[in-house]
């Protein structure tokens, strides 16, 4: 059966919006709600109720709306009198709150059909806080199943930060420098070309390694490239991927180690293979254990987030030339191999959660030390203003240096930009690469000129 259209609520929000992991226990239970103005419905849970303000937690995302009872039709504000008893007694049914949440699905409920893609998604992030999210348009094209807000969307390369943030973790913690060389690491492991063996992993993660950006077939040998990453052991996952990068490491470098700027995925799942070697566990798990978890990031994963789907969508779906749904299966995103350069999916809360820690330079459970930042931040000289998994750039809005990063696997399209001097970041999501980053660049357009601006 079709899954239902989730409508947003179409109402001007009242008072503040508070935004918390996880549920209210409170007695009241879910119900659906209906706007007064617009006659549009969601599901949620009525959490608090002072006076003629009411707060319901959407069942979508979790995010819990203040809003005035003449919003909602006489049938909810009679529901209300009658049940606002059982409403929780603090509103908050989670150990982690991040403060005002407002809904931005209005604010670009245009751009899919003005820019010809499915759908957009974005978040964005003020005082190192998750401050807005907001979705529109359809999980498949053709189709009526809206996107909702815990949607979950591919970040493309956009994953290569978090690479590279995943690599601090190793050096903060001792395991490995920014100067340890491919040599000392994996040189008892595999063969490489001796150019390579002075190679470190800074100069992976700034793509200055003179690894080359197209690698030839030949490297894929060995490979069960498109199988499911849910089918493989982490002893396979990683002996696979050793494979492929001694493979890279057999290809004469483009130019000396350390001399030019070449943009390379393959640089960056050469310098994900150091750190299975280091830890003796797969990408994925790295990723899981000390990205994912920490940062409460529980809605992101690998791969395509709709590659369960038969026909029905509950996820966005990638799609191909435009408006054409790729449907779910081998090839519906880069190589599972590819990870450390492209396979992460996220939802937009979690996604928020990552941006809100580089904007804020935060330390805590993920980076201890704010020099850290500083480092993946910074850019690298004479590297066509690449840093580390970011690009150094800077807009009117960020009030300063700011970082980047767009993302593709030509299926999906993504835009993330992070300023941490003013503590905030903004990033839209398509499903569809054609005219993906002139609809991303719109969405953006429309939160930085309404909040940041």
């Amino acid at each position: 059966m079709m899954v239902m259209r989730v409508w947003v609520l179409g109402v001007l929000l009242w008072g503040g919006v508070l935004g918390c992991w996880g549920r209210a226990e409170g007695e009241g239970g879910s119900r659906v709600w209906t706007s007064g103005e617009s006659g549009r419905q969601f599901s949620g849970e009525l959490v608090k109720v002072e006076g003629e303000t009411v707060s319901i937690r959407r069942d979508a995302d979790g995010v819990v709306f203040a809003l005035k009872k003449s919003d909602l039709v006489p049938e909810d504000v009679a529901w209300i009198e009658a049940n606002g008893g059982m409403a929780s007694a603090d509103g908050e049914g989670g150990t982690e709150t991040e403060g005002e949440v407002l809904d931005l699905s209005e604010l670009v409920a245009g751009v899919p059909e003005a820019m010809g893609t499915p759908a957009i998604g974005v978040v964005f992030v003020e005082d190192g806080k998750v401050r807005g999210i907001g979705v529109a348009g359809v999980r498949k094209a053709g189709e009526e199943t809206a996107v909702e807000p815990g949607d979950k969307w591919h970040l493309g390369s956009c994953t290569k930060s978090m690479t590279a943030t995943l690599a601090a973790t190793f050096v903060e913690e001792g395991a490995l420098t920014w100067d340890t060389t491919l040599g000392e690491v994996l040189g008892e492991e595999m063969d490489m070309l001796e150019p390579y063996e002075s190679v470190t992993l800074g100069l992976l993660l700034a793509n200055r390694s003179g690894i080359p950006g197209k690698m030839p077939d030949s490297v894929e040998e060995g490979i069960d490239k498109w199988a499911a990453l849910t089918d493989l052991s982490d002893r396979e996952i990683m002996e696979q991927r050793a494979t492929y990068a001694e493979g890279v490491l057999n290809v004469e470098p483009s130019s000396a180690p350390g001399t030019a700027y070449e943009y390379s995925n393959a640089g960056f799942i050469v310098a994900g293979a150091m750190l299975e070697q280091v830890s003796g566990k797969p990408w994925e798990r790295l990723m899981e254990e000390r990205i994912f978890e920490p940062l409460g990031m529980s809605a992101s994963g690998f791969g395509n987030a709709a590659q369960e789907d038969k026909s029905e969508p509950t996820q966005p779906w990638p799609h191909e030339d435009g408006l054409k749904p790729r449907e779910p299966g081998p090839g519906d995103d880069n190589s599972w191999v590819l990870g450390p350069a492209g396979t992460v999916h996220c939802s937009l809360r979690d996604v928020g959660r990552y941006m809100a820690m580089h904007a804020a330079r935060e330390t805590g459970p993920v980076l201890k030390e704010e020099a850290t930042f500083e480092y993946l931040h910074e850019e690298v000289p004479d590297n066509d203003r690449y840093a580390r998994g970011w690009i150094a750039t800077g807009t009117g809005w960020s009030e300063g240096p700011a970082v980047a990063h767009d993302g593709s696997n030509t299926m999906n399209h993504c835009s993330i930009w992070v300023a941490p001097e003013r503590g905030a970041a903004v990033a839209a999501f398509t499903n569809s690469a054609e005219k993906g980053s002139e609809s991303c660049k719109e969405a953006i357009g429309r939160v930085v000129g309404e909040y940041l601006e």
